[in-house]
């Protein structure tokens, strides 16, 4: 199984940890590479996701954490062929009128394969992004897996196993 981690923002090296516990599920392979952290622009983020998807197989995991996990989010909420094994998207903010103001709000109208698995997860300790975010993304996207996790911080400290499991159940 592929996994293609996508780091937050300027997280490239905070959240080698992380990469580190996928690497730990059996047979996975997991790709987590550098984005720029000059060109935090969606266009840039998501030029370098088209490249980084063009060499692995069909099908990956996809994990983003924090501005990773928007970044994943805005990419496949346009339809893609192949489209990802699922989404596990750790920390993600909210962008838009009810959050953080910035150009990488999903469009009011855009809508995920009605197939694609998704998983948010969010520590209620986070101190980074609160978790009220959490909560507006699972109203916004109600077919979503929602994991609340009360410690583990931004870093998920503790949490990774949640996230490994479904991350395994996503390789069946």
């Amino acid at each position: 199984m592929e996994i293609l981690f996508i780091h937050g923002a300027g997280g490239w090296t905070d959240d080698q940890p992380m990469a580190a516990e996928l690497r730990s599920i059996p047979g996975a392979d997991v790709l987590m590479p550098q984005f720029s952290e000059e060109d935090m622009s969606a266009a840039g983020w998501r030029r370098e996701l088209d490249g980084q998807l063009r060499t692995l197989g069909p099908e990956p995991v996809i994990v983003g954490h924090s501005f990773g996990a928007s970044m994943a989010l805005l990419h496949f909420s346009e339809p893609r062929e192949p489209g990802p094994r699922g989404l596990v998207l750790l920390a993600m903010p909210f962008w838009g009128s009810e959050g953080w103001q910035a150009e990488y709000s999903l469009p009011v109208d855009a809508e995920l394969p009605a197939d694609l698995p998704l998983f948010l997860h969010h520590c209620a300790d986070d101190d980074v992004v609160p978790v009220d975010h959490l909560d507006r993304h699972a109203s916004r996207l109600p077919a979503a897996v929602v994991r609340r996790h009360e410690t583990g911080g931004h870093q998920f400290h503790g949490r990774m196993g949640d996230v490994v499991r479904d991350v395994t159940m996503l390789a069946r």
